[in-house]
C-alpha cells in the first residue's frame, strides 16, 4: 500500500533568518525549556557553574539544606551552567526562550523522579531535556544499570507528556570519562576513551528508539569523540597536549569551560534548529567565558557536524521486527518488507524523521510490505522508524534527487 509522507517541516532556519525575524521572534510565544541532570548540566566548576545564572530559573535555588534537591554546601548561588550559555545563545539567536534548570549533582533520572516530579511533570512544558548520571547507562560489567535507565528515562517521559502532551522530551547523550579509562585498574582500563562513548551511544539510542515518543537524543557525547578524532580536542586528558582544546576539567570526569561550551552547543543546535555556525567568532558566551574566537568556530563547527551526521550505532529491540528498505538511496518512493511476522500484522505505524530527531511525517498504515511515497521530502539523510505490535525498527534512508 502507498503511504504518502508529506513533509511537516522541510525547511530549516539559519540563525541569520532568525536574526532577520527577530522582532517577529521577541513577539511569538515563548519557549519554556526545563534541563533536568546533575553537575553534567549544571556544570561543576566556574566559570560555567553559574554563567548567565540571573537569565535562567534554577527551580532548585534557595531550597533548605533538608530538601534532597537542595543546593551542596559549596554550591549556594544560582546554577548557570549549560542551561546558562544556552539561554545566551537563544537570545543572540532572537528567540524567546524561558530556561529553567532542575540539576542535584551526582544525582540519577530515578532521583530525579523519586524527589522532582512535581517539577517536571508540571504542565507548561514546551521542551525538558533529560540527562542521567554518567555511568548509568553503560554495561553492568562496567558498573552501569542501563535498566535503571531505560526504566525511569520512560518514566519521566511518561509523565512529561501526560502532564504536557506536545512536549518535546530529548535525552542529553552525555560523554565518556577519562578516570574511567586510563588509570590501571578503572573500567575501561586498556581501551581507548572511544569505548565508553560507544557504549552510552548504544544506551541512549536503544533508549530513544524502543521508548519512540522522544524527539531525539542531542549527541553530546558523540561531538567530543568528534573533536577528538578532529584533532581540535586533545584525548588523553591526563597527558594534555596544550596546542589542543581540553574538554575535561582537571578532575578527569566534569567539563572544563570549552566541554560546557560544545555541550550548549550541541544542544542549542538540537532544540532550536538554528544552525550553531551562524553565532560566529563575536558569539558573546565564548567571550564571557574565556573562550578564543578561534576556539569559538572550530566547536561550533564540531556542533553542526554532529547534530547533522547521520545516526550511528544504533541497536535493534529484540522483539523488534525485521526489515528490509529498498532501494536506499531512494528517490520517489521506498519500499519497506517487514519479514518474520505472520501476514496481516495489523497497524503500523511509520515516522519519518531528521538527523536532529524531528518529525518530518507519521502516517498509520497495515500489512507487511509498504509502498512509502517520498514526494516532496528534501533531499538528505533521515530515520525511518516503523512501529507495530513486535517491537520498533529503524532504518537509515537518503533521499536524492
Amino acid at each position: 500500500m502507498l503511504f504518502p509522507f508529506t513533509p511537516l517541516r522541510a525547511w530549516r532556519m539559519t540563525g541569520l533568518a532568525v536574526a532577520l525575524l527577530g522582532l517577529g521572534a521577541t513577539a511569538s510565544a515563548q519557549t519554556r525549556v526545563l534541563f533536568v541532570g546533575n553537575s553534567f548540566t549544571h556544570g561543576q566548576y566556574a566559570p560555567a557553574l553559574n554563567y548567565n545564572a540571573a537569565a535562567i530559573t534554577d527551580v532548585n535555588y534557595g531550597l533548605p539544606a533538608t530538601n534532597p534537591r537542595a543546593h551542596d554546601a559549596g554550591m549556594q548561588a544560582a546554577f548557570g551552567g549549560v542551561p546558562g550559555i544556552f539561554k545566551k545563545f537563544t537570545t543572540q539567536a532572537g528567540l524567546n526562550y524561558d530556561v529553567h534548570i532542575e540539576a542535584v549533582s551526582g544525582k540519577s533520572l530515578e532521583f530525579h523522579h523519586t524527589s522532582a516530579l512535581s517539577v517536571i511533570a508540571q504542565p507548561g512544558w514546551d521542551k525538558v531535556v533529560l540527562q542521567e548520571q554518567s555511568t548509568r547507562p553503560t554495561p553492568t560489567n562496567r558498573g552501569g544499570n542501563r535498566q535503571l535507565f531505560y526504566t525511569y528515562s520512560t518514566l519521566l517521559e511518561q509523565a512529561i507528556h501526560g502532564a504536557s502532551p506536545t512536549a518535546q522530551v530529548y535525552l542529553y547523550g552525555t560523554w565518556a570519562r577519562p578516570d574511567f579509562t586510563y588509570p590501571a585498574g578503572s573500567r575501561y582500563a586498556g581501551l581507548p576513551i572511544d569505548s565508553m562513548a560507544q557504549d552510552l551511544r548504544k544506551s541512549y539510542q536503544q533508549a530513544f528508539i524502543t521508548n519512540g515518543r522522544y524527539a531525539a537524543v542531542a549527541p553530546v557525547g558523540d561531538a567530543w569523540l568528534r573533536a577528538i578524532t578532529a584533532d581540535v580536542a586533545t584525548r588523553n586528558s591526563y597527558t594534555p597536549d596544550p596546542s589542543k582544546i581540553n574538554l575535561w576539567a582537571s578532575d578527569q570526569v566534569h567539563a572544563s569551560k570549552w566541554g560546557s561550551y560544545l555541550s550548549a552547543l550541541v544542544l542549542f543546535y538540537q532544540l532550536t534548529n538554528v544552525d550553531p555556525r551562524t553565532l560566529g567568532a563575536s558569539e558573546q558566551a565564548a567571550t564571557d567565558l574565556g573562550i578564543t574566537p578561534a576556539h569559538a568556530v572550530a566547536l561550533q563547527q564540531i556542533a553542526y557536524q554532529q547534530v547533522t551526521s547521520p545516526t550511528t550505532a544504533t541497536t535493534k529491540p529484540a522483539a523488534a521486527p525485521d526489515v528490509a528498505v529498498f532501494p536506499n538511496p531512494a528517490t520517489n518512493q521506498l519500499t519497506v518488507q517487514l519479514s518474520g511476522l505472520t501476514s496481516p500484522v495489523g497497524t503500523v505505524r511509520a515516522t519519518l524523521l531528521n538527523m536532529l530527531g524531528q518529525v518530518i511525517t507519521e502516517q498509520n498504515g497495515s500489512g507487511s510490505t509498504l509502498k512509502v511515497g517520498l514526494a516532496g521530502v528534501a533531499p538528505g539523510v533521515y530515520l525511518l522508524r516503523l512501529q507495530t505490535a513486535a517491537g520498533i525498527s529503524s532504518r537509515r534512508i537518503e533521499v536524492q534527487r
